[in-house]
């Protein structure tokens, strides 16, 4: 009995969308000055986080995740020094996609923050900032690589740990928020760069997010590749300048009811051909 390819393309949707986190780390290289207290390198594994300070080097200081109030805490983070690498697996596979929200096919989360120019100053908005004001990571020099077979490797750029930090959610309106917002940020959005100017509130950030959980958003259209499986992430610091991930994730791998990526959607195609 023939199958449809619209049933088998939803079907192939539904299993896409069950999980856009990496894996699996194949490998961890902590290089030379990474930070003692986050060498686990399992920490990237799953969902970005939208609570932190549950267990950090001084003790429980527990809050939301916001670009104000960046991931610390030691079960959270990896920490990659000078010389230092991970390379981490995706179960399902991130496609090419040029219909993805700017081009973005996947999102990597560190701990950068920005600057609030307001803190010690409350006739001003809370979270008053700048744009490229980054509390962490500013001076790490990161090359990001990717591959379909863990083989063959490809340079998609650089700048990990810097924009877009982190948002856990959207319905929270102070920065330094002890409690989760009940409305979360979407971990498979990216922000649109061109919505954030300097000396930005808090409240004006999370709208210029526009439901985006932040990430530094990542392109493999340079590669050639149809899809990937591993992303390799590299300090190539010589200052002693550290990186610090939390999370990977897959900006396709959540399509909207009814929907498959094209990239996606090729491939299935594909695999009925053959299969026919």
């Amino acid at each position: 009995m023939r199958t449809s390819v619209c049933a088998v393309c939803l079907a192939a949707a539904s299993s896409l969308g069950a999980n856009p986190w990496a894996d699996q780390v194949i490998s961890y290289n902590q290089g030379t000055g990474a930070s003692a207290d986050y060498l686990n390198s399992l920490t990237v594994l799953g969902s970005p986080e939208r609570m932190t300070g549950e267990n950090t080097p001084f003790g429980p200081f527990v809050g939301a995740v916001t670009p104000f109030n960046p991931v610390f805490g030691v079960d959270e983070l990896v920490s990659i020094g000078s010389g230092g690498s991970i390379t981490v697996r995706f179960d399902e596979p991130i496609f090419d996609d040029a219909a993805n929200p700017f081009g973005a096919d996947f999102l990597i989360f560190g701990n950068s923050g920005f600057i609030d120019d307001s803190f010690n100053d409350f006739s001003l908005a809370l979270g008053t900032t700048t744009a490229e004001g980054s509390m962490f990571g500013r001076g790490a020099n990161s090359l990001v690589e990717v591959s379909a077979d863990g083989l063959s490797w490809f340079g998609v750029g650089g700048g990990v740990d810097r924009l877009f930090p982190t948002l856990g959610y959207l319905d929270i309106t102070n920065p330094y928020e002890l409690s989760p917002g009940a409305t979360e940020a979407d971990f498979t959005k990216p922000v649109n760069p061109a919505t954030l100017t300097g000396g930005m509130s808090f409240g004006a950030l999370v709208t210029a997010y526009d439901g985006s959980g932040g990430g530094a958003s990542f392109d493999i259209s340079s590669t050639g590749l149809i899809s990937i499986s591993y992303i390799r992430v590299s300090n190539l610091s010589t200052n002693g300048a550290t990186l610090e991930i939390d999370a990977f994730s897959d900006v396709s791998a959540v399509p909207a009811p009814g929907f498959l990526s094209i990239g996606a959607l090729a491939l299935v195609a594909n695999r009925r051909r053959r299969g026919a």
